[in-house]
């Protein structure tokens, strides 16, 4: 088992006090262990995305990632209750949020969500539109190429 100094260095995080502070802070209002717990997820996260990198051949194509599993009805409603509660930003308030910014009010799926598809999925992710099929409100402008028959 590795010590926390060993595995913010195997991470990246530099060793000065400022440094390991800037990591850390992002993780500061969950409490005790559950800071813990969130910190080491992440510096093991790192180390993994480090050493797939240094791992892979500098003229090697680059590996696609991983097809992630579709949302289910409840993680499209917390999102869409998200959007609908944050407005316009959202996305940036939800990404914010889940890189340990106030106001931390992304408990539950939206947790759950960030720990399965992650905040780069979260910026190519497009809720979806009313009155279309899978629930936009757009579907019938687009039908009609974007202009509403009066």
């Amino acid at each position: 088992m590795s010590t926390i100094g060993e595995l913010e260095r195997r991470a990246g995080i530099g060793s000065s006090p400022e440094e390991r502070t800037a990591f850390w802070i992002r993780f500061h209002h969950l409490g005790g262990v559950e800071c813990l717990k969130a910190g080491v997820a992440e510096l093991n996260r790192l180390i993994a995305e480090r050493e797939a990198v240094s791992a892979r051949p500098s003229n090697a194509p680059r590996a696609k990632p991983a097809k992630l599993p579709p949302l289910s009805a409840e993680e499209e409603q917390a999102l869409q209750a998200y959007a609908a509660e944050h407005g316009r930003r959202w996305k940036n308030i939800l990404n914010r949020v889940w890189m340990g910014e106030a106001p931390h009010d992304d408990a539950g799926t939206l947790r759950r969500l960030r720990n399965s598809h992650g905040p780069s999925w979260l910026q190519s992710y497009r809720l979806p539109r009313a009155g279309s099929p899978d629930g936009g409100p757009q579907a019938k402008r687009r039908s009609n190429g974007g202009h509403d028959k009066k």
